[in-house]
């Protein structure tokens, strides 16, 4: 084992007295907390507000910090410095357990913070061999307790490594050939307790929640046989309670929601065989466990799937997808479209920790923009850019985001920045060489909801308007007409300024307008007997005239032709009886699934009336005609 550098404290003479102050602040309510590592090591820091190191955490200043982890419930944090593992409670800094794995490059800890994990690349040491044939264990489980090795044994790819574990640690799963194996987590010596075998298994993934464990499993596609995705649940292994099949999957990922109700399944291939994408072809399915319900559900732009998040609600998730400018677009539990975001320079959304904001950014190769929505009135609240991200992590108190710019994806200008969701950027600093930076998990209810707060229209303007950029001399002054790409607005794009406050003076006038308008509308209806569509007061009064107009002629023809009043409804049945024809047509396109626009939508609400109309009409002339 190499020498361990002793760990202390990241405070000098002149910052000691400023956190013996913040330390009343942090004990006096609940504050986030930030770790850092790098190439001077790992430590922590206090904050937002403000950002002053951790007075509690102790800091080691190893300069090759491999790997940290925090526990679930952020009580405990893990980090190998290349001599060993070690585990402090974050409450009181002390040290919990030190672990002998210089060389461990992954680390986890199950939920009840009974036992530690570790992986390390398989290696045969010195030409020995197991009874097997095999090297040494290179997954080992420790007790957190004791220090001792729980169990062990050989994972050769770093992929799926991770055993998983249910909520309450009775069972520590993991998976080989054709099954998953259940270990009694009170009790390794007693074997494999439990098996569910599946010909052809290859990833599972445990659900969250207490109670009965259920594991939705994937078979990849064999020897022309189509790739499928099986939920099952302890202890009837023999029967699945779903299963989805498809062809296109050479690999997925499998997201359950935080109640582990259902779940979400992405599947991809290497290749397109349609030729429309050169990083081949993706699709997403949603899987029930109440119901045993499977969908595949539908998008309405090609293109790769980029990402996809669960609200904390579990019923509600969004999807980021389709060439760029990529579309994002928000589902219920039944995969219906209830949001329409547009389409923008996007890669990434997530939803906050209370689910009460929904961000969308497009972070990697893009410029950075990110947006905030609020998820209860789908209005965008506030518009930053944040440019040259590879990492970003929402704070758990739903306020703050953190984004980074991390080694290696990025040599130069590394560090982090603090951005809250109305303000803006808060905490900026470089660090030469940045390879992570993680918020530490807390209990669910240690940081209360606190209600959307407003960014006037001005203010998005301003941090919506676009750097300038180089247009030659005899350009400058005028508009360019070049366009790379057309971003389509979302759905309520037309009211973006209605959760602005209006004065009593504009109300006032706003409800004027809104009378003029309605009594217009009313005034052509009565005319022609069929609703407009909306339109300004001033064109409402317009229709109206005319429509008095028309109506002082038709009373004049009415008079010298009899026949005229059963010629006019005639006419009008005719015309009503072909805009049912289409709504029916806009009918049958929806109960097949396929996408309608937000007018065909319209179109079809309003059947039950033009049938009304029909019938009224029809009764008239009947009686016309006697």
């Amino acid at each position: 084992i190499n020498t361990v550098t002793p760990l202390d404290f990241p405070f000098s003479s002149s910052m000691a007295a400023d956190a013996e102050q913040h330390e009343s602040v942090v004990a006096a309510a609940a504050v986030p907390r930030l770790s850092i590592r790098c190439s001077d090591g790992t430590y922590t820091m206090v904050g937002p507000p403000g950002m002053t190191p951790d007075p509690v955490m102790p800091r080691d200043m190893t300069p090759n910090v491999k790997i940290v982890k925090y526990s679930k419930d952020g009580s405990v944090f893990a980090w190998n410095n290349g001599g060993r593992i070690n585990t402090v409670n974050t409450e009181t800094g002390q040290l919990i357990q030190h672990f002998p794995r210089p060389k461990c490059i992954a680390i986890s800890i199950s939920p009840l913070n009974t036992f530690l994990a570790t992986w390390e690349n398989y290696s045969v040491k010195n030409g020995a061999r197991d009874a097997q044939g095999g090297g040494s264990p290179n997954v080992v489980i420790w007790s957190m307790k004791t220090g001792e090795i729980a169990h062990s044994w050989i994972n050769r790819s770093h992929e799926n490594w991770e055993p998983q574990w249910s909520t309450d640690e009775r069972y520590c799963l993991r998976c080989v050939t054709n099954e998953v194996h259940f270990f009694d987590a009170t009790d390794f010596s007693k074997g494999v307790v439990k098996k569910c075998t599946v010909k052809g298994l290859s990833q599972f993934q445990l659900a969250p929640g207490v109670g009965m464990c259920t594991l939705a499993v994937f078979v990849p596609s064999i020897k022309g046989a189509p790739a499928s995705v099986r939920l099952y649940r302890e202890p009837n292994f023999e029967r699945p309670l779903c299963n989805k099949s498809f062809f296109k999957a050479e690999k997925i990922q499998i997201c359950w929601n935080k109640q582990g109700t259902a779940c979400l399944v992405s599947s991809a291939t290497e290749t397109d065989t349609t030729g429309k994408s050169y990083y081949g072809e993706t699709n997403l399915y949603y899987l029930s466990v109440k119901d045993g319900m499977s969908i595949h559900v539908q998008l309405d732009k090609d293109g790769p799937i980029y990402n996809f998040d669960w609200s904390p609600c579990g019923k509600v998730f969004a999807v980021v997808y389709g060439f760029m400018p990529a579309k994002v677009m928000l589902f219920d539990s039944n995969c219906d479209k209830m949001f329409d975001f547009g389409t923008g320079p996007r890669s990434v959304v997530r939803f906050s920790p209370h689910g009460n904001i929904i961000m969308l950014a497009g972070f990697g190769n893009l410029r950075g923009e990110v947006q905030f929505w609020d998820r209860k009135t789908l209005k965008m609240i506030n518009l930053l850019n944040a440019e040259d991200t590879t990492a970003f992590e929402w704070c758990p108190d739903s306020e703050h985001l953190v984004t980074a710019s991390c080694s290696p994806r990025l040599k130069v200008d590394n560090g982090f920045k603090i951005w809250h969701y109305t303000r803006g950027l808060v905490y900026k600093t470089e660090i030469k060489e940045l390879w992570s930076v993680t918020w530490r998990p807390v209990p669910e209810g240690t940081f209360p909801l606190k209600p959307i707060a407003r960014v006037s229209a001005k203010a998005k303007a301003s941090a919506a308007a676009p750097k300038s950029v180089y247009r030659p001399p005899g350009a400058r002054g005028t508009e360019s007409t070049l366009k790379l790409h057309e971003n389509l607005p979302a759905e309520n794009a037309g009211d973006a300024t209605a959760d602005e406050p209006l004065s009593k003076s504009a109300m006032k006038n706003k409800k004027k307008r809104e009378a003029k308008r309605l009594a217009a509308e009313k005034a052509a209806f009565v005319g022609t007997g069929v609703a407009t569509k909306k339109k300004t007061a001033e064109q409402l009064a317009a229709v109206a005239m005319i429509v008095e107009h028309e109506a002082h002629h038709v009373a004049k023809a009415k008079a010298a032709d009899p026949d005229e009043p059963v010629k006019e409804l005639e006419k009008k049945i005719r015309n009503l009886a072909k805009k049912m024809r289409q709504i029916d047509a806009l009918v049958q396109k929806q109960e097949a699934g396929e996408f309608l626009q937000e007018n065909q939508k319209e179109k079809v609400v309003e059947k039950p009336r033009v049938q009304a109309e029909i019938d009224e009409l029809n009764a008239r002339l009947a009686t016309l005609k006697v």
